[in-house]
């Protein structure tokens, strides 16, 4: 069972409207490639790397929730999004990763979708492992 930490009941239901942008750390996402396989070996690969995200997530919030700080929510917002990733990271396209991490936005409620509606521009880049310390680095800014 995949844990849903920012399901809980203290969360605002309606987004902030002066949120202008937010960042959170994922684990090293899966590629793409390896997603679309329809197999049990991979669908629980993504099950445990979604797994971790929520872990890792739970706790960036949680720190964020002691600085008083809410969960982010851009609702209906256009947003664009910037994904760096470690690259020390294995994956050798980073289009690869961009999938799997606008779901988790989307899958979060960070988004309402990963349509052209919603997110106007997206941004992937490799970066020093300091600047993405956990795999990805996702920053998502309203427009």
């Amino acid at each position: 069972m995949i844990a849903e930490p920012w399901r809980g009941p203290d969360w605002p239901k309606n987004p902030p409207s002066n949120l202008q942008q937010t960042t959170i750390d994922l684990p090293p996402p899966p590629s793409v490639n390896r997603i679309r396989r329809l197999n049990k070996t991979e669908m629980h690969f993504y099950a445990r790397w979604l797994d971790a995200c929520s872990r890792t997530v739970a706790h960036q919030w949680a720190q964020a929730k002691l600085r008083g700080v809410s969960r982010p929510n851009f609702g209906d917002a256009r947003v664009h999004v910037l994904v760096q990733l470690n690259e020390k990271m294995k994956l050798r396209d980073a289009d690869n990763a961009l999938k799997s991490c606008l779901d988790y936005l989307r899958r979060v409620e960070i988004i309402r979708d990963d349509s052209k509606q919603y997110v106007r521009r997206i941004t992937v880049e490799w970066v020093e492992p300091q600047d993405a310390p956990e795999g990805a680095r996702l920053t998502v800014v309203r427009v």
